[in-house]
């Protein structure tokens, strides 16, 4: 649905999807290292016993010394991006407008559609957009990712990256050695 119509265009097409994925591969590397940077190189003193009892308490049925203690290092590293990623946004004066959900909110529709090339001023992509405003956890989730995005563009801003060119496996291995979940 791309009009696409002779060989080179499609060649063109091919070569534009596949860099488009690649530089969002590298975003997300670029963001993993910003993240570490900031959260592995920032000290924090934390109340650790007080954090534990806490932690312990947390959830339908209290947890086990053993599974605090398990939890803990992933408790106190999403606390402290927590903290950090708090300062960035009201020294930075980071915020999300209702128009950034609304439009992303089209975004989630029309990629839930392969891509299809619609017109966002259809009367029903205005009810549906005007629908998830009204949901409280969409409004919320798209908010924190929002923000978490513009958090992390500011942090990119601030740093010279060095280019190093690397074949696909290369750039594979080394984003699989440091898959963890912490966003």
């Amino acid at each position: 649905n791309q009009n696409v119509a002779t060989e080179t265009e499609f060649r063109n097409k091919i070569k534009e999807e596949i860099q488009t994925y690649w530089n969002g591969q590298a975003n997300n590397q670029i963001h993993d290292q910003v993240f570490h940077q900031l959260v592995d190189h920032t000290t924090i003193e934390f109340p650790e016993g007080f954090l534990k009892k806490w932690v312990k308490t947390q959830g339908e049925t209290p947890k086990t010394d053993e599974e605090v203690e398990a939890e803990f290092p992933k408790f106190l590293s999403q606390l402290k991006w927590t903290l950090i990623s708090d300062k960035i946004v009201q020294e930075n004066a980071i915020q999300v407008a209702p128009d950034e959900i609304r439009a992303f909110a089209k975004q989630q529709l029309f990629s839930y559609m392969g891509g299809a090339n619609l017109s966002d001023d259809q009367p029903w992509v205005t009810d549906y957009v005007e629908k998830m405003m009204k949901d409280r956890k969409f409004v919320e989730d798209s908010y924190n990712r929002i923000q978490t995005q513009k958090i992390f563009e500011w942090a990119a801003g601030q740093v010279n990256p060095t280019d190093k060119e690397m074949g696909a496996e290369e750039f594979t291995k080394m984003a699989e050695e440091h898959q963890h979940h912490h966003h």
